[in-house]
């Protein structure tokens, strides 16, 4: 059985045709798009399907948005999305739209050994929740739960609950952003977008300037990405302090989204930058940040996290989603 799975991002939209035999799945083709020059999914889906000569049995889409009711909005781009007209449309019988992060969660069942690392060792149950948590174009989170034996993922909107500053520090650096944006969620820190408005509060914290490297650097390239690399190279001292800001924040929020599901399953960090960053994330800020939630520092201690290398996790909880709908509809 073939078919269509897709990630779709506020940056970079992904798809593939996925074949899957006896329960085991494996990608035949896939292609990346860059969402922000297309009007909608459906034109995209098109032009990747242009080239099949039979349309696949049905398809599902992890979407960087909510869903309800068949329905999506992206949450950082103007694409509104209806399940059933994009079936009609694209000629495909069953098509499901999920929560990017519900797709990510059903994808960790799906790694192979190679596909994740382990960052802070633990003792995992067989049969607890898993947390999924990941920056990237924004913060996604979702819990991975286990009933009767199936895995089912639960959606999160929890990247755009308020951001709670832990100590001095951070209540200055929420009141830097909160001149730009008024409201600070989660989401506003820890995203790539996050990076830099972290870099831009410990510059006017120390009331510095970008270093010449770094200015030379910054136009016409990614601000995050930039700011990584002179942080991970130890060449801008500025750069260093904002990753380990970022990381620190990081490791805390995974540590609640641990303790709000207790994730004794595991905590996974997905997303597109924290295997960019996997240096900074090795050292002891984000495994302090973790586990110092007094009184339960014990609980999460045991609470393994990995990092997710796979960059097709969203499309492969998206195609078992599709063969799951596909499945139902035999019956």
């Amino acid at each position: 059985m073939q078919v269509l799975a897709g990630d779709i991002g506020g940056t970079k939209t992904a798809l593939a045709i996925a074949e899957v035999r006896s329960g085991r799945l494996s990608f035949l083709r896939s292609r990346n798009y860059a969402s922000a020059a297309y009007p909608g999914l459906e034109e995209i889906a098109r032009d990747f399907l242009s080239t099949e000569r039979r349309r696949p049995t049905s398809a599902a889409f992890g979407i960087a948005g909510p869903v309800r009711g068949g329905r999506a909005e992206v949450t950082k781009l103007p694409w509104s999305i209806d399940e059933r007209q994009l079936a009609r449309r694209l000629g495909i019988r069953r098509v499901r739209l999920v929560n990017d992060f519900i797709a990510a969660a059903l994808g960790i069942p799906r790694l192979s050994r190679s596909g994740s690392v382990v960052l802070l060792p633990g003792e995992a149950e067989s049969d607890g929740p898993i947390g999924v948590i990941g920056a990237g174009t924004g913060l996604g989170q979702a819990v991975l739960v286990r009933v009767d034996g199936d895995g089912i993922a639960v959606a999160s909107e929890g990247g755009h609950a308020d951001f709670g500053p832990r100590d001095e520090r951070e209540d200055r650096l929420v009141r830097f952003v909160r001149k730009g944006f008024g409201r600070v969620d989660r989401d506003r820190l820890l995203s790539g977008e996050g990076l830099g408005h972290i870099y831009d509060f410990v510059k006017f914290d120390h009331r510095a300037s970008d270093a010449p490297a770094v200015a030379r650097a910054f136009p016409g390239n990614d601000r995050a990405a930039v700011i990584s690399r002179f942080a991970l190279s130890g060449r801008d001292a500025l750069c260093r302090e904002a990753l380990s800001l970022f990381v620190s924040i990081y490791g805390s929020e995974a540590g609640n989204l641990a303790l709000q599901y207790r994730a004794t399953g595991g905590v996974y960090l997905a997303g597109g930058i924290a295997p960019k960053i996997l240096p900074a994330l090795r050292r002891r800020s984000f495994r302090d940040s973790f586990r110092s939630k007094s009184p339960l520092e014990a609980f999460l201690s045991r609470i393994p996290v990995r990092v997710v290398l796979e960059p097709k996790l969203g499309l492969l909880g998206a195609a078992a989603t599709a063969y799951r709908i596909a499945i139902e509809t035999t019956r």
